[in-house]
């Protein structure tokens, strides 16, 4: 029996984009597609173009490969999705703030790595 990847990337679209927090209005929008399409392709209903595939994981800001592989857990992605978040989250903040912000994360950081098992 083969892998169905349609099924695979419908799965994989509705849960990238929840993991983002867009609605299907906003994911449609950014990725320039209607929403009933979108909504079509999370249920695979429809098949999209290799095109729109590109389109939506760019909106999603992921490479294509992840909207087929259900098992991809890329750290290193994991960790740039959430500095891009710190980022916008620093964005409208004062320079001090941001220097507030900075060294509670630093603290925070620090507490968790000493809480992992063999480390001291």
């Amino acid at each position: 029996m083969g892998i169905n990847i349609y099924a695979t990337l419908a799965r994989q679209l509705r849960l990238k984009r929840l993991q983002a927090g867009l609605t299907i209005e906003a994911l449609a929008d950014t990725a320039g597609i209607s929403t009933g399409f979108l909504a079509y392709l999370e249920t695979n209903k429809k098949k999209p173009s290799l095109s729109t595939i590109a389109k939506l994981a760019g909106a999603l800001d992921i490479s294509v490969s992840e909207l087929f592989n259900e098992k991809i857990h890329n750290i290193a992605s994991e960790k740039q999705k959430a500095l891009n978040k710190l980022l916008k989250l620093l964005q409208n903040q004062s320079p001090e703030d941001t220097e507030i912000i900075l060294a509670t994360v630093t603290v925070l950081a620090k507490r968790l790595l000493a809480k992992q098992p063999g480390r001291h």
